[in-house]
Formats: C-alpha cells, structure tokens, sequence
C-alpha cells in the first residue's frame, strides 16, 4: 500500500505516547459516533453527550496518568476479606496466580514482539507494589459507601505489608504466570489491580501491533469513546427490559481503562433503571472526591448520586481456609469423598470478623453448590460464634444455638455454573429446609422463612441478563452483578494518517478484551502443614471452565 512506506517509523513515535491523555473534546463527539453506531437511543445518547459535558465528566476525562495510578482497583471484597486475615490468618503466607484464560495478544507474544510494551507492564507492576492500600480518603469511602471500619491491626499490617509484588514464571509452554507472595492481606491485595493492568496492556499491544502492521492508529482517546458508545447502547438495553431485578456494576478487574471505569460508573450511575451501585472502592473514590470538589459536601447525597459500594464475599478465603485445614475436610467425609467443612469455616469467619448476620451471603460454588449445601444443612453453627455475634454484634440478627449453618445465609450468590440449575437447587433446600422447621415446630428463633434473595454474577451479554431476568419469580435473581457486560468495543474505522473520515479507508478493525484471573494457589502456615498441593477452586460448570488449581509455582516461604 502506497501510504505504508513508513509505517514502521512513524508508530514507533506514536507508540511512545499511546497511553496519553484523552481529548476531552473530540471525547464527546467521537463518543456520541460510536453509540449511533452501536444503535444507542437518541435519548441515551443525549444522555452520554450532557455526561461528557458536564463538569464531572470533564473532570474526569481531564485526570492525569499519575492521578488514576496513584491507587489500587480494589473492589468492596477486598477490605473485607483482609479483615478476616488481619484477625485470623496473621502467620499465613499465600501465593496469588494470574493467569489469563484466554486472549487476543498473550503476554509472551507481548513480551517477544513488543519488549517495550511488555517493559511498560513490568515498571507499572513494580509501581503497584509501591502504593500504600489504605489511606484516609479509601478508608472515608469505606465507611460513608460501605458502612466499613477500618481496624487498627488491618491499618498496620497494611502499612507493613502493602502490595505483593508480581514475578512471571514461563510455564514452558508458551505462556506466562505471574505470581503475588507474602501475607495473605499483601498477596491479595495485588489482583484486581493487575488484572485490570493486564487488561489495559493487552489492548495496547493489539493497537501497536495494529499500528506497525497497518499504519491504523487507534488512540486512548478513541478507544475510551468506542467503549462509552457501547456502554449507552448496553444501557439502553437494559433499560428496555422492564424488570424487576437490581443491578450491581463489577467492573473494575475488567475494565480496559480507568477513566472509562469512572465514566461507566457514573454513566450508570445516572442513566441505569434498578442501579445499586459498584464493587469498585477505585470508583467509588474518585467519584466522591470530585463530587466534593464539585460543592455535593453532603455525604448521603453523594451515596445517593454515586450508589452504594457493593461487596459480598470472595473465594479466595475459602481456597486459604481449604488448604490450610483440608485434613478437617477428608476426616468429616469418607475416602476420596471429603465434606465442605472449610468452606463453611470461612464463611464462619467473615461473619465473625465483619458483622452482617442481617445480610450474610453464601458463595457456594468455590468446591461446588450442592456439597456446601448438603453439608450447610447438617452442620449445626457453633456456640463459640452465637456467643461472639452476641457479644461483638448486638444490633444484628442473632442467631440461636441448634441454628443450621444453612439457615445463617439470607442471600445466595451464584457465580458459576447454569444459574437456573443451581438456582433451583438453592430454593428446593430452603423450601425442604422450611418443612422440617414446621414439623418440628418452627426450630431456634431468628431463622427467617423468607425466600432468600438470589445474586447472579455470571453473565455474559444482554441477552443473558434478559432470560435470567424473565425467570418465574420463585428463581429469579433478585440482583444480577456484571462486568463485562458493560464493557468492549464495537467495530472501529480503519483508518491511517493519510487517510480522512470522510473519504478515507472504511474498512473496519476490532479490539477484544481478555479474560483474565488472579486466584489464591497456595497457602502456607507453620502449625499447619497441608497434605493438599495447593490451593483450588472448582466452580459449578460441568466443564470447570472456571476452575483454577496451580501445582507449578513453588510453595512460598514461610
């Protein structure tokens, strides 16, 4: 192509500067093309363009690469589970792996065909482990959108520990781990900001790559408004579904940029129907800072504006926990077929550590629904935890000795697997459940007889969230949490510098996303040697698409 000639040099400038800030103006107007292409409303579109117009929006757009770099993508879990650690796992040492499941542009073909890129990722890696976790605007937000204290121990284990930093190991066949060691709260606290990191470089590499092949330059600012376009027309979708489910934003692991995490959140924030909130505390806190800045001095206005901080539970205590104690579990069952006795145990402990009985959750899926629940029904809580929920929770729903571990949770949350299956199987035990409390009376007091609200968080498109959402009620989610949903691309305009919108190239190209995890492998404690060579989660789908054990990395030092 004649255009072409030099490609090469000309992206190798450009590459230098592809992370740059957005073009607030062309921002709008590219944004408001994109979702007339994507088949956004009219109305949603308005919407998008008075968004990107307004001083908040503006604000955003305008942060700085320092400023939205400056703080981990910690979503609402996260200060939760390190409240268990900080109470209960102090001498605990874990390993964290990132894996990525799947991808347009691995880390190996990033590292060989764009070593700067790839040393970007590495310098932006070493970065995180230098930030401080918690600070006094994080732990505001925690408590004014999450109704969280932070405790003493968790602060200073905090300052201690920090942020694990991430090693990649080549797995030898073709792909790379990378993997977080040290405290459990240290360890941890590395995954969802590098996740979302590595989601951030993949399509970097895709635009460079694209760049140098082709002479296609696909700038952040571009991209941020490709992906706005989409999210309106996302919104517009659901608005039109006319249901009566809630909706959480779990986004941040996700996202392919964080100013397009904050303009999602605060897109959806103002223009979702059933809206509750987002898990991401990175959000949550840019938004209410700039509100402030903005005269909203008020803090339940800017809850209100914002939404809530949502969070409910997270594997990762239960593949601890697991590891840790898996001898409980092969002495509870029989050979070959062991109990889900640590599972509940974490469960246990986030309650004890956080308070909440009102709105306890289950995850049941980290070693399999049915299991949790066949053992949840039988395993009767232990006095030692009525008596300490008595004590350090009095304003809570109480709970009773002789309460069935099962009748704790008010909420189910399933993350995997066929939600309808599952959601039936959840149901048909509390139902069961209430039969046997009537026949024998009505059982401890505080066991609620109502249906327990019912969290879907593995959804994939619009369409999913439609026929989950036009379920019969007695299934049906009362709250449906996403991510992914609401982020991607559509198609871009082909187009290079010697070429114009108007009368240039109109061949289209294509960014994807990846899909990428970070999950706790291995957990080490000195009193507590395990027999089990790391630690695991199964999930619910028949194929254990979701499933992540890691025997590779070596045990961490304890």
């Amino acid at each position: 192509m004649g255009g072409q000639r030099n490609t090469s040099h000309q992206c190798n400038v450009w590459e230098t500067s592809d992370y740059s800030g957005l073009d607030v103006e062309r921002l709008r107007t590219r944004a408001e093309y994109y979702a007339r292409k994507a088949g956004a409303s009219d109305k949603s579109t308005e919407a998008l363009r008075r968004m990107l117009d307004s001083s908040i929006g503006r604000k955003i757009a305008s942060l700085t690469h320092d400023h939205l770099f400056k703080e981990l993508v910690n979503d609402a879990y996260k200060p939760k589970m390190h409240k268990i650690y900080s109470s209960f796992l102090r001498g605990v040492k874990v390993d964290f792996a990132l894996n990525v499941r799947k991808s347009p542009f691995a880390l190996k073909k990033i590292e060989q065909e764009d070593p700067d890129l790839f040393h970007q990722l590495n310098q932006a890696m070493a970065d995180v482990a230098k930030l401080h976790p918690l600070n006094d605007n994080i732990e505001e937000v925690l408590k004014i959108f999450y109704s969280f204290d932070t405790p003493e121990v968790m602060r200073q284990r905090s300052d201690e520990f920090g942020v694990a930093e991430v090693q990649w190991i080549d797995m030898g066949d073709g792909s790379h781990t990378g993997i977080a060691s040290g405290t459990a709260e240290a360890a941890s606290n590395a995954e969802t900001t590098m996740t979302q990191m590595v989601q951030e470089f993949t399509v970097r590499a895709q635009v460079r790559a694209l760049c140098s092949r082709t002479g296609i330059k696909i700038d952040r600012t571009e991209r941020v408004a490709n992906s706005l376009g989409h999210l309106a027309a996302v919104v517009d979708q659901l608005n039109d579904l006319d249901h009566p489910v809630k909706i959480a934003l779990f986004a941040g692991r996700r996202s392919s940029d964080r100013a397009y995490l904050l303009l999602q959140t605060w897109f959806c924030a103002l223009n979702l129907k059933n809206y509750i909130g987002s898990s991401n505390i990175f959000a949550c806190s840019h938004l209410n800072r700039i509100m402030e800045e903005e005269g909203v001095h008020d803090s339940e206005e800017r809850v209100q504006q914002i939404g809530r901080v949502i969070g409910t539970h997270a594997h990762e205590v239960m593949s601890i926990v697991q590891h840790l104690m898996s001898h409980c579990d092969e002495e509870a069952g029989s050979p070959g077929k062991p109990v889900q006795v640590c599972a509940m145990l974490a469960h246990l402990l986030f309650l004890r550590a956080n308070g909440g009985t009102q709105f306890a959750t289950a995850l049941s899926d980290t070693f399999g629904t049915e299991g949790f629940i066949a053992a949840a029904l039988v395993s009767q809580v232990p006095n030692e935890f009525v008596e300490d929920v008595q004590q350090l929770y009095p304003d809570d729903r109480q709970i009773e000795s002789g309460t069935m571990v099962f009748d704790v949770f008010t909420t189910w949350r399933l993350d995997s697997g066929d939600y309808s299956k599952y959601a039936e199987v959840v149901v048909s035990a509390w139902e069961g459940r209430c039969k046997q409390l009537t026949n024998q009376g009505g059982g401890p007091q505080g066991i609620s007889q109502q249906r327990p609200a019912l969290m879907h968080s593995n959804l994939k498109d619009v369409d999913h969230v439609k026929q989950v959402a036009n379920l019969p009620e007695r299934i049906r989610p009362t709250i449906v949490a996403f991510g992914g949903v609401a982020d991607g691309f559509v198609p871009f305009e082909g187009q290079t510098d010697s070429s114009s919108r108007v009368d240039g190239d109109k061949s289209e190209v294509e960014l994807e996303l990846a899909s990428i995890v970070m999950k706790a492998v291995q957990a080490r404690h000195p009193q507590l040697p395990s027999q089990q060579e790391c630690a695991a989660k199964h999930g619910d789908d028949d194929d254990l698409v979701k499933a992540q054990v890691n025997t590779s990395p070596p045990p961490c030092e304890l």
